[in-house]
């Protein structure tokens, strides 16, 4: 299953960018839009639509994350995932592939760090809180641990297939945490729509 271009369009200029501050966009398309809504709808359908058969394995927890594989595209280079909460504790990490995350619901703590020694005396350079509506980009060779809440949810687009190291998932475990993702992802619309109605009126 992969995702539709008018879905993946808006990250595709994130998802190019080099670690660079002079590549980084100045004005993302996908900054200008009301993206939130439409995404939570279609993740939603992906979550419907999805095989726990098929997704589990490709689908890991560990490290105080679990990802949830909902899309891949072999030819375009990129797979989507659910990043929720998982089991383990949170440690550093230098991710193999670039991403681009996009938070849907809840919080999430992102602590970055200049290099080894940094970790070693847990000194990190940058901490951020990351909430719905955020959205940051990843690049290999930086250092950094994520910490979920656990209503967080975040959508992550990468190169590549694997965006975690952990243990894969059983199809009975895919099954479970998709269904906690889309009823986290349910209240989020449900909210986002209550709101919504009450600037209109």
């Amino acid at each position: 299953m992969s995702l539709p271009d008018f879905f993946i369009q808006p990250v595709v200029q994130l998802l190019a960018q080099t670690a660079s501050p002079y590549d980084v966009p100045a004005d993302p398309e996908i900054f200008n839009e009301n993206w939130l809504e439409p995404t939570l709808t279609r993740t939603l359908a992906l979550l419907r639509e999805a095989d726990p058969e098929k997704l589990a394995a490709t689908s890991v927890t560990g490290s105080g994350l679990t990802y949830l594989s909902l899309a891949s595209d072999v030819e375009k280079d990129y797979s989507v995932h659910l990043r929720i909460a998982g089991e383990g504790k949170p440690v550093p990490r230098d991710p193999a592939e670039k991403a681009v995350v996009l938070t849907l619901g809840g919080t999430m703590e992102l602590e970055a760090y200049r290099h080894g020694g940094d970790v070693e005396s847990d000194t990190p350079w940058y901490v951020r809180q990351f909430t719905p509506e955020n959205i940051y980009a990843c690049h290999p060779g930086t250092l950094h641990s994520v910490e979920q809440s656990e209503d967080a949810v975040q959508l992550v687009i990468s190169r590549g297939e694997a965006p975690a190291i952990g243990r894969p998932l059983d199809a009975d475990e895919y099954r479970l945490a998709a269904e906690r993702t889309r009823q986290l992802l349910d209240r989020v619309l449900e909210s986002r729509r209550t709101e919504t109605a009450q600037i209109a009126s």
